[in-house]
């Protein structure tokens, strides 16, 4: 049963990497088979029982060439127009090869319900734009009206059927709409699920890759500390200097360790730490306040850090700590990549799309083949001043996920003289 169903709708699988319009489209060629098959089991069934329609002779070669067709249509890869126009040629002629039949039929003074109950399977059994429905069923209306008053039955018998016809011709619009609009919302909500679970896997392998990486980092320290403390209780007896020795020795480990676990928690704020402090400021005050916070950095690496601000304010929309977060890493990475004797640039000036900031550095710049994970976590492979610091990369993520928050674009230009160039551009008050 379940192969029946995949045979005559679509996957989940399918659905997922199909547009609605490739889904109706895939859905309806596939329903011809089952038209089809249901028509010829109901000719036989009434050849079986003597009764001889008068479209039988081309009902029969009908649903077997378009039985065929479908089969072949489906197994190429044809055009989504090509399957289109093929399912609305069944439809139009399976519908019109029904009046005739009416027609037939009432030549001899008899007038069946026929069409009514094909159009009404039909609308059900295909997922059909309303639209398109409303006008194809209004003209073919107009036709079987045109059949029934010219048929040699009585008045009341005509008005009956005409009524009864657009009675159904009303149902199947409606059931047209209702159809296609519970698949569109399934097929919706399907695309969405799809969506989270594709969040989700991605999540889980940057868990994974979080847990290796930061397994990776803490191991080296911590292997360490303990090889340097077996070897203060081994020689303590005969050097009892040694175990405070080996405690200032291992200052630099437990630093490196807390470090690891600073970058990860500053992270985790980044994405979802409250801003609360959003407001118009003037950018040069929180340019030189991190300039200033950057300052024992770049003197420790003998770099220069060059401020080049204008005399007259800058102001912009802005979250005062997300800001200095952001020129923080920006800064401590241009120091921390520049050789000594360098310089680190950073301006700032109004622009047509904000109030923008350059972080220049003098550093071996950014790997083209790296550039497209730029500011993505974990960026720790190479010396391409992605990293917030030794072991783990995660500066620039975080650069990158406040200034989202913030309504700011930060972007990666290449300085034609060598280095790296970062620009966070900020939103202004014509921008709001």
């Amino acid at each position: 049963m379940k192969s029946l169903l995949a045979r005559w709708d679509v996957t989940a699988d399918e659905q997922a990497r199909l547009s609605f319009g490739q889904v109706l489209t895939t859905v309806n060629l596939r329903r011809v088979e089952i038209a089809c098959i249901v028509g010829l089991f109901t000719r036989l069934i009434e050849m079986a029982s003597g009764f001889r329609s008068p479209s039988a002779g081309f009902e029969i070669p009908f649903l077997i060439l378009m039985l065929i067709a479908s089969e072949g249509l489906r197994r190429r890869n044809v055009s989504p127009w090509l399957a289109r126009g093929f399912v609305a040629v069944f439809l139009v002629v399976a519908l019109l090869g029904t009046q005739w039949s009416v027609a037939a039929m009432g030549a001899y003074g008899r007038l069946t319900s026929a069409y009514p109950l094909m159009l009404l399977s039909l609308a059900l059994l295909f997922v059909l734009p309303p639209r398109i429905v409303a006008v194809a069923l209004g003209l073919l209306y107009g036709v079987y009206c045109l059949i029934v008053l010219s048929t040699p039955t009585q008045a009341n018998e005509q008005t009956v059927a005409m009524v009864n016809t657009a009675i159904v011709s009303v149902i199947a619009v409606v059931a047209a709409a209702l159809i296609y609009a519970g698949r569109r919302s399934d097929h919706q909500q399907k695309l969405e699920i799809r969506k989270q679970n594709d969040a989700l896997l991605d999540r889980s392998i940057e868990l994974d890759s979080l847990m290796a990486i930061t397994v990776h980092d803490l191991r080296s320290p911590l292997h360490g500390m303990r090889n340097l403390f077996d070897l203060a209780v081994q020689r303590a007896p005969q050097e009892p200097d040694l175990p405070l020795v080996a405690v200032q020795a291992a200052i630099p480990s437990i630093d490196a360790m807390l470090a690891l676990a600073t970058r990860l928690m500053d992270a985790h704020a980044a994405e979802h730490r409250v801003l609360a402090d959003i407001g118009e400021h003037d950018v040069r005050g929180h340019v030189l306040a991190a300039v200033d916070r950057a300052g024992p950095l770049a003197q420790s690496g003998g770099i220069d850090i060059v401020v080049d601000l204008p005399n007259h304010p800058l102001i912009a929309f802005l979250d005062v700590n997300a800001l200095g977060q952001i020129l923080d890493n920006l800064l401590s990475n241009g120091v921390r990549f520049s050789p000594a004797g360098g310089a680190v640039t950073i301006s700032a000036g109004s622009e047509a799309a904000g109030v923008a900031i350059r972080i220049l550095d003098q550093g071996p710049g950014v790997a083209p083949a790296r550039l497209s994970a730029l500011f993505k976590k974990f960026q720790v492979e190479g010396h391409t001043g992605i990293g917030s610091g030794p072991g783990m990369g995660m500066g620039l993520f975080i650069v990158s996920t406040l200034a989202q928050r913030i309504a700011a674009n930060v972007r990666h230009e290449r300085p034609n003289d060598g280095g790296a160039c970062f620009i966070v551009t900020l939103a202004t008050r014509d921008r709001s």
